[in-house]
């Protein structure tokens, strides 16, 4: 009697379990915050609770992907990349268990969706979860498994299944971010693929995409979230780093545990020409990581110091720049393509400063590290001129 008493009260302390619409929102929070493993276990008890909810499962499949994307460095070069020649970098090879993972979890989010609409053909919302399986498909095949083909044919089909639900719901609103971004990378292709992607019925609109994605983002839908990320990415794609800055600062307000949101709205103001916001924004990000804010851990320092010196160069604070350039050597988790970036533009910096034994140091680091890349040949070059003269 008294252990079943225990066991009771026990019961009791712990409370009833979380709610599906619970669960979907503490998996979102924790999956914008780059808390992968968080919101896979959260969305595999939403599959538990709702298995024959094809959403419940697009949420896994997301999650699964973004998770390898995000250890490939896949995430960071398409969303959060540089553009900068010398940081230039190969992916890590996908896992094939985490693939896998994003495969079964999406194609059983299309059977039921599938299956949803065979039972209903004016299932808006069934046709939207179709669309969403086809869309995280064909990212899987775009971004991981290089199946550019078939990328685009997945594509297409999460197109059509998105216009269907527009069709039967016009005020549903969530389709209209596939549609939109369909159409924004449509529009954006060289006229040379736009031939092949006409062939199979992909002719987009760049500025209707945007706009699209942006109403989307500025409404209650459950993807707003996505839209509004999307929505920064290609304002900074397109060089419109003034409209981009503000998105990334509320997105990094939002979830205040994702230091790549702070870290990309930095860069945008640095390439606004902002560079004393830019500044200031990296130095948050440097005092948060100092006092081991949550999920500041994940903060790509090397990233912050170079992007500093950056700024140092532009007002020709050779010292300054150093200075930071050399900071990236210092951090134990740098990777190797910032440290080899780093060590050239330290060394740049110190020979305009006038410090020519330090700048040859630094070149000649920089070609131990790894003499094939476009930095070790800008290292090689510089030594030669130091040599001439």
């Amino acid at each position: 009697m008294a252990l079943a008493a225990g066991l009771n009260s026990r019961a009791a302390q712990a409370g009833p379990p979380p709610s599906p619409a619970a669960l979907r929102a503490d998996g979102l929070n924790h999956f914008y915050n780059l808390e992968y493993g968080q919101a896979i276990a959260d969305f595999q008890r939403l599959t538990q609770l709702e298995p024959d909810h094809a959403g419940a499962w697009n949420h896994l499949a997301q999650a699964e992907l973004y998770r390898e994307m995000y250890r490939m460095g896949a995430l960071e070069s398409t969303l959060y990349g540089h553009g900068d020649p010398f940081l230039d970098a190969k992916l890590l090879p996908p896992d094939p268990a985490a693939v896998a993972a994003v495969v079964q979890a999406e194609e059983q989010a299309l059977a039921l969706a599938s299956a949803a609409e065979r039972r209903d053909p004016r299932d808006a919302q069934a046709y939207y979860d179709a669309a969403a399986a086809w869309a995280l498909r064909s990212n899987l095949e775009f971004s991981i498994q290089h199946y550019y083909w078939s990328a685009l044919t997945d594509a297409k089909q999460a197109r059509a299944e998105a216009q269907t639900a527009e069709k039967i719901n016009p005020a549903f609103i969530e389709p209209r971010l596939l549609l939109g971004v369909h159409n924004y990378i449509a529009g954006s292709l060289p006229w040379s693929v736009k031939i092949v992607s006409t062939l199979v019925g992909y002719r987009g609109n760049k500025d209707k995409g945007r706009a699209q994605i942006a109403a989307v983002a500025a409404s209650p839908a459950s993807n707003h979230t996505d839209a509004a990320v999307l929505l920064a990415v290609i304002d900074r794609r397109d060089g419109l780093n003034q409209q981009a800055a503000p998105i990334f600062e509320r997105l990094a307000q939002q979830f205040p545990r994702n230091p790549l949101m702070a870290v990309e709205a930095a860069e945008a103001r640095e390439a606004a020409g902002q560079h004393e916001a830019a500044r200031a924004a990296y130095q948050q990000v440097l005092d948060r990581a100092a006092a081991h804010a949550p999920g500041y851990q994940r903060a790509p320092l090397d990233k912050v110091w170079y992007d500093l010196g950056k700024i140092e160069d532009v007002y020709s604070h050779w010292q300054l720049a150093a200075a930071d350039f050399d900071r990236v050597q210092a951090l134990p988790h740098a990777q190797p393509r910032y440290r080899q970036a780093a060590a050239l533009a330290a060394g740049l910096a110190d020979q305009k400063a006038g410090h020519a034994t330090a700048a040859r140091a630094k070149f000649q680091a920089c070609l131990k590290i790894d003499p094939s890349t476009p930095a070790a040949s800008a290292a090689r070059k510089a030594l030669d001129r130091s040599s001439g003269q």
